[in-house]
């Protein structure tokens, strides 16, 4: 009978495969215990990978969306916020400005004056809200401001007022009017943004406008209103105090307007808002069931993989013990 038998290199060497092989055994009967989740989904799904690539390219999709309608939500109810600010800085004032002409003291109306040019710049601030680094009511150009300053408005006002020859309130009123209409006026010097956004996807089946610019009607004829006021203030385009209490109480009544056509619009965002919370739900319950597919296609039996980890254990051992008793092994101590 011939016998074969190992050098002690091949012996060696067997012997450290062996160990490594039970060693990757161990840790991936680990991993799988501790995850969950098989380590070889090719060998667990026979091949078959049609289904968990389907699955993962919709996970991924729904996390593109779930980012956008983050963003969508933080931008819809930042501009909201700019809204109730907005309305906050004209609710103060109209009702005064509308009975500027039962004043009988012109400090009143001086003071009532500062007090909307102090309010043009408070919005105008508003409209130049920023989330991160795009500006909310700039439109496409949003890496910019939306509005130019207040003095810059005025200064423009003023020109066109005394071009136009304007005097008496209705004049300055129409010349003011027609500056913030034309596209050489507000269009071109006060707003410093681009056209709306295009509309975008928040979901496989819905799309989202957010594209309001400080160039909307209800937007514009509030900076208007409270412009009128602010050039009283100035006392560039007229002294006459009559004109200018007439001016005031046309501010007055065009702010109690411009509330109502902000309200449309602030209700045109509600809707978008509702329509981004339920895609957000939607996305959400899909993602979950998703979710829930995956771990079924991929999931390992926890016992199984406990038996594996424990059966590598002892491998180990005994191949740790078996090493260690041919270590001791000598001709040397055998022959004494």
């Amino acid at each position: 009978m011939t016998l074969v038998s190992f050098g002690d290199m091949a012996q060696t060497s067997m012997l450290r495969r062996m160990t490594t092989s039970a060693k990757k055994d161990a840790l991936t009967a680990a991993q799988e215990l501790t995850t969950g989740i098989t380590s070889d989904i090719g060998h667990k799904l026979r091949g078959d990978l049609s289904n968990i690539t389907g699955i993962e390219a919709s996970l991924s999709r729904l996390t593109g969306y779930k980012a956008v309608t983050d963003n969508a939500t933080l931008t819809a109810d930042t501009m909201q916020s700019v809204f109730a600010h907005v309305d906050q800085l004209t609710d103060g004032i109209s009702a005064p400005l509308l009975n500027a002409t039962t004043l009988e003291n012109t400090n009143t109306l001086d003071a009532l004056a500062h007090d909307a040019a102090q309010k043009l710049d408070s919005m105008i601030a508003a409209l130049n809200t920023k989330v991160g680094d795009s500006t909310l009511f700039a439109g496409v150009a949003s890496d910019g401001p939306a509005l130019a300053s207040s003095d810059i408005i005025l200064s423009a006002l003023e020109a066109a007022i005394a071009s136009d020859g304007a005097v008496t309130a209705d004049e300055i009123e129409a010349s003011v009017t027609a500056w913030f209409e034309s596209p050489t006026g507000f269009a071109d010097i006060g707003y410093l943004g681009g056209d709306g956004t295009s509309s975008f996807a928040i979901s496989a089946e819905d799309k989202i406008d957010l594209s309001i610019t400080a160039m909307e009607p209800a937007l514009r004829d509030t900076i208007k209103s409270l412009a009128l006021v602010a050039l009283v203030d100035r006392g560039t385009v007229t002294s006459d105090t009559a004109i200018k209490t007439e001016l005031a109480g046309k501010a007055g009544a065009s702010l109690l307007q411009n509330q109502a056509d902000r309200a449309v619009l602030a209700g045109r965002l509600g809707l978008a808002q509702a329509r981004i919370d339920q895609a957000q739900t939607r996305n959400t319950a899909e993602t979950s069931a998703l979710n829930i597919a995956r771990s079924d296609l991929i999931s390992i039996d926890p016992y199984e993989a406990a038996t594996r980890l424990e059966n590598s254990q002892a491998q180990l051992e005994t191949l740790y013990s078996i090493t260690a008793r041919l270590s001791r092994l000598s001709l040397v101590d055998y022959l004494r």
